[in-house]
């Protein structure tokens, strides 16, 4: 449900979702909106004293991606650019008679379909490219980056769609979530993020303790975040 959070000369809307759970959690996506989750039971009252408390933190985020110009949505037609590992390629659809496939040759991503003004065809033949891709250099991303910590039991791998962080670490089943949009930074931006949930796997919270274990790995993953950011969510 949608609400409207007002304190002091602060005021922003938020969508509330209760569920199961024990705590109350708020999160700013890129577009600078805010979602918090509260336990069913939780009072409106409960809910404004714990985004009092949150303020100063949610009005830093919002700002922070405020500063990014927003994508516009693709068209999937020819002549846009696409990005893939850190590089923009024009996208050219070509009629086929025979199988469908997606190159990248030459500096243009090409797709050859059987329904080449069909939209929503090409968004999902893209798709499914990004998808083998991720599933590729993703992996040896993480084997790369699990050198550099010799764990004893190496973490799984997997992919999926992520609204509000370039990856995640699952204690529960010892897997690194990545976002399937991190095929299209670079191979640098990727071992950021991979590394980053390396340190999850010994320090839970992103406390004192995690940014000098990261810091001690990568001294420079301040910008390599900021890039990373800049890249994947502004023009």
């Amino acid at each position: 449900m949608q609400k409207r959070f007002t304190y002091d000369r602060v005021a922003f809307d938020f969508r509330l979702t209760l569920e199961a759970r024990r705590t109350i959690s708020v999160d700013v996506l890129p577009d600078q909106s805010v979602r918090v989750k509260a336990p069913l039971h939780a009072t409106d009252e409960k809910i404004n004293g714990f985004l009092q408390r949150k303020c100063r933190q949610i009005l830093k985020h919002r700002r922070y991606f405020a500063q990014f110009k927003p994508l516009a949505p693709k068209e999937y037609v020819s002549g846009e650019t696409f990005r893939y590992l850190g590089r923009n390629y024009k996208l050219l659809i070509r009629k086929t008679a025979e199988q469908e496939r997606v190159s990248l040759q030459m500096g243009t991503l090409t797709v050859f379909s059987l329904s080449p003004h069909d939209r929503p065809h090409t968004r999902d033949l893209l798709d499914a490219w990004y998808t083998e891709k991720a599933r590729q250099h993703f992996a040896e991303r993480l084997k790369l980056c699990a050198s550099q910590f010799a764990p004893k039991d190496p973490p799984a791998l997997g992919i999926r769609r992520l609204t509000k962080r370039w990856g995640s670490y699952s204690r529960k089943t010892h897997r690194i979530w990545l976002n399937l949009e991190l095929i299209k930074a670079s191979r640098t931006q990727i071992d950021y993020v991979l590394t980053h949930e390396f340190c999850h796997i010994t320090r839970t919270a992103h406390d004192k303790a995690f940014y000098r274990l990261l810091s001690s790995i990568l001294p420079d993953w301040q910008k390599m975040k900021a890039e990373l950011e800049r890249s994947l969510l502004s023009i």
